[in-house]
């Protein structure tokens, strides 16, 4: 794959007495689809700023592109395209319009306009709505023309923030299916999401929450290495907080969250002890989370 794009060790951050990012280690490889993973006040978005040279950070190491990015303005305006969590593009320009002035700004060549933005065009299939106003847009459509900004001096790296908070599940599985279409031509793509189906969809993950990583690795790996026992709790004549309550009342060791309308017990160990009902079910990605989650919140 080739030499890390985004390589960080012991990252840290402070807000006054508020910790953003407690020793955050990240490696993000070009062709690969990297996952920050977690809640509002996880870091995600701490971590980007830093990358992007937008915040300086306390301590630790970070290399982008082998660079440091908060001396070397040059290599985050060359080398990275930049979508923020907030559409943050002109409402009152067309779609054209936008497309254009991101050219601009990365300098671009006027005579090599139209050929990118007829290619962004044949990639994002807006061409239909390009003398539309931006703020007339749907929120998938904003979202594609945010990425095609971003996209529009050839970035090496995309940074993406919550790209798909808020919008409607067809955009966001066509949304993803650009990002894979990306990543096949060798783009390195850091993405941050809260929705634990995105994570599913990425290479590497980073799963975050209170400035520290709780775990990393493929997805699917981690679920695999899951290390304990899931038991699900179903009641009828309770409702799920209410269920969930009473199981934490009556095992204050273990983590018990909600799953759906089910709550779930995470015990370690391969097989649960006797007595304790409920039936095992294989755990998923939220498990793993929300089990580590409440672990390191109770140590």
């Amino acid at each position: 794959m080739g030499s890390p794009v985004i390589e960080s060790a012991e990252l840290t951050k402070s807000y006054g007495s508020t910790t953003a990012l407690r020793g955050v280690s990240i490696q993000a490889l070009p062709g690969e689809i990297t996952g920050m993973i977690g809640p509002d006040g996880a870091g995600k978005s701490s971590f980007m700023k830093i990358l992007l040279g937008l915040l300086r950070r306390d301590d630790g190491d970070l290399k982008l592109f082998g660079g440091d990015p908060g001396r070397d303005r040059e290599i985050v305006r060359n080398r990275v395209g930049y979508m923020p969590e907030i559409f943050s593009l002109y409402t009152d320009l067309s779609v054209e319009e936008n497309l254009r002035f991101s050219f601009r700004i990365h300098r671009g060549d006027p005579a090599a306009f139209q050929a990118k933005r007829d290619r962004l065009y044949r990639f994002n299939r807006l061409q239909a709505f390009s003398a539309a106003r931006a703020g007339t847009l749907s929120g998938g459509m904003k979202q594609k023309l945010a990425l095609s900004c971003a996209l529009m001096h050839d970035p090496e790296l995309l940074v993406l923030d919550e790209p798909t908070t808020g919008v409607d599940p067809l955009s966001r599985g066509e949304f993803w299916s650009m990002l894979k279409e990306l990543k096949a031509s060798g783009m390195a793509i850091l993405v941050s999401t809260p929705y634990m189906e995105e994570a599913l969809q990425c290479d590497r993950i980073y799963l975050m929450n209170r400035g520290e990583v709780l775990a990393a690795g493929e997805p699917r790996r981690l679920i695999a290495e899951f290390p304990g026992t899931i038991l699900e709790f179903e009641e009828q004549t309770e409702s799920p907080q209410d269920l969930r309550r009473r199981l934490h009342r009556e095992y204050p060791d273990y983590p018990v969250y909600l799953a759906g309308r089910r709550v779930h017990l995470s015990l370690p160990g391969d097989q649960p002890p006797e007595g304790f009902g409920g039936r095992t079910v294989e755990p998923d990605l939220e498990d793993l989370f929300l089990s580590r989650i409440l672990a390191s919140e109770s140590a």
